[in-house]
């Protein structure tokens, strides 16, 4: 095996274990941010409880001018206090423009909050709560198409690889064999030549 056969080799095989490792990664992090926000929405519809809150600050911004158009981005801090009197605070971020009466908040502004009465830092404003399941799905489709999109991605990247070092495998098996066959023409042609 010549050096630069073992060197394509250990670099096609360093190129499948990084294509692993980034589509672990990336799947790993779609699959938080996907699953954690769609399992949280779910939960807090089936299991969560609602208690009285106050949104205490808000804020809003304009994420990037593209083209002259603008898309503002907002979010709001929010508390509540649990039956028990344990007292929490969350937050929430959106797109679009702050509600109108939202934008010159001096006092806080009551809402409902439903949390998880086992893990009461999982909460949202229960007005942000989606009905069913089928409005979380709705909810944040740009986020499962990127997630998938990225799986997908980094699937093609590693059967490329792979076929890639199947080939070259290949390549190295049919060298053997040739360098076989010449030296055994070479046996033969030369025991020809005794006899």
């Amino acid at each position: 095996m010549t050096n630069i056969t073992l060197k394509r080799r250990l670099l096609a095989r360093w190129k499948i274990i990084i294509a692993i490792l980034v589509l672990l990664g990336t799947g790993s992090y779609c699959s938080y941010m996907v699953v954690s926000v769609s399992l949280h929405n779910y939960q807090l519809m089936q299991r969560g409880e609602t208690v009285p809150g106050f949104i205490t600050n808000v804020w809003e911004d304009v994420a990037d001018v593209e083209r002259g158009s603008v898309r503002f981005v907002h979010g709001a801090t929010y508390t509540y206090q649990l039956p028990d009197g344990r007292e929490f605070t969350g937050k929430v971020d959106g797109e679009g423009r702050l509600k109108p009466q939202f934008r010159s908040l001096t006092q806080p502004y009551p809402v409902e909050v439903t949390y998880l009465p086992d893990n009461p830092t999982i909460s949202c404003i229960s007005a942000d709560l989606p009905a069913n399941m089928l409005e979380i799905f709705r909810h944040s489709p740009l986020q499962y198409l990127s997630a998938a999109f990225f799986l997908v991605l980094g699937f093609y990247l590693l059967r490329v690889l792979i076929r890639e070092e199947h080939i070259q495998k290949k390549e190295k098996e049919l060298e053997e064999q040739r360098q076989f066959d010449e030296l055994t023409q070479k046996i033969i042609d030369e025991s020809r030549k005794s006899s």
